[in-house]
């Protein structure tokens, strides 16, 4: 949920790796030691008393170094702390520490928002004071009869093959590390609030069962029946292209070709395709080349499924927006219809590759 603080760049060891399960299996000393005990029927290895008397005064060395640099700066003569300590609490822990506690704030909104979904629709109600003040913010998917069905033409093609690629019966299933960013339903329709433990197991579960296309049991609408897959290029070996490309090559070329008229300063290699999904509050994983920003828009007949970038909330619908998905933590609102969006990006290890280029 929060990403983990910037680790002082002073006063920290490196620690040498253990080879407990390697020294039983070769039956020699890997991480140089003493020989003492058990140890001595081991044959071979770091075991010299010379080579460890050796590591003994580096580590002893290393351990001076690191606390001259801790006392480089001095104490705090009022406090009797370290000033270095100070200074890398006050410009790295206490920001990150303001920053946790609004990331910790979004996403029990963000919870609080899929409680007042499942509430209102069986007319129930909010019993404490902290989550009604909460719920102030969120409504509940809206109504579908208030959706408008007009597709922009810009648009229309890349829907239709959407639409097809999922009537398919061919679309590929979500991998389980993007499931668990991913809002699930019940087969009656409600969306299950696992905590991201509980999804997890399910995400690993999910790796060996063929007939699922996606993370639990969907229904259709209500963020139900999700799914989400990758086109064009992916870090690797010479950038692997995803299986889907074959799967769906109109599509394909057709998103790609989407990006370039909505804007021609782009150059993607790589799209997320997604169906119905609703994601938790999250940043995306690895790193971009250069092009840092996402492009995302949203396609289809639904109402509500709003983008939330750091708290800002953007229609997407038919309204291309960019965003830095790898530092700004994003989600999605509720909704209710068929909802589709597609984010191009290009991941860092595909820098220089055009998907379109890709395309038949």
């Amino acid at each position: 949920l929060v990403p983990a603080p910037v680790a002082p760049y002073f006063g920290i060891i490196s620690k040498e790796a253990n080879y407990v399960t390697w020294e039983g299996k070769v039956k020699a000393i890997l991480t140089p030691r003493k020989v003492t005990g058990v140890d001595q029927n081991m044959w071979g290895g770091w075991r010299s008393e010379e080579l460890t008397d050796k590591i003994d005064d580096f580590y002893s060395k290393i351990k001076r170094d690191i606390a001259i640099s801790w006392t480089s700066q001095g104490f705090d003569p009022k406090d009797g702390r370290l000033m270095i300590e100070k200074r890398w609490i006050k410009e790295v822990l206490d920001p990150w520490a303001t920053k946790a506690v609004d990331q910790l704030a979004d996403y029990r909104r963000w919870k609080a928002s899929k409680i007042s979904e499942r509430q209102c629709s069986s007319e129930a109600k909010i019993n404490t004071v902290e989550e009604d003040e909460i719920l102030t913010n969120f409504v509940a998917e809206p109504s579908l009869v208030v959706a408008h069905t007009e597709v922009p033409e810009l648009f229309a093609k890349v829907l239709q093959y959407l639409r097809d690629a999922d009537a398919s019966g061919l679309w590929p299933k979500t991998t389980p590390k993007r499931q668990l960013v991913m809002v699930s339903s019940s087969k009656s329709g409600e969306s299950r609030n696992n905590s991201l433990a509980q999804s997890y197991m399910q995400a690993k579960a999910n790796r060996i069962d063929e007939e699922r296309s996606s993370a639990y049991s969907f229904v259709e609408g209500q963020g139900g029946a999700s799914g989400s897959f990758s086109l064009g290029a992916m870090p690797g070996v010479k950038c692997e292209q995803p299986r889907a490309n074959n799967l769906f090559p109109e599509l394909m070329k057709a998103a790609f070709e989407l990006e370039i008229a909505l804007n021609p300063a782009r150059a993607s290699s790589t799209i997320a395709v997604n169906r119905n999904a609703q994601f938790r509050p999250h940043t995306d994983s690895g790193a971009g080349s250069g092009q840092s920003t996402s492009l995302i828009v949203g396609l289809g007949n639904y109402v509500g499924g709003e983008l939330v970038v750091e708290g800002v909330t953007h229609d997407i619908k038919y309204k291309p927006m960019e965003f830095n998905g790898w530092t700004q933590r994003h989600w999605t609102l509720g909704f209710s219809g068929e909802r589709y969006s597609l984010v191009w990006f290009t991941p860092k290890g595909c820098e220089g590759i055009r998907g379109i280029d890709l395309c038949s």
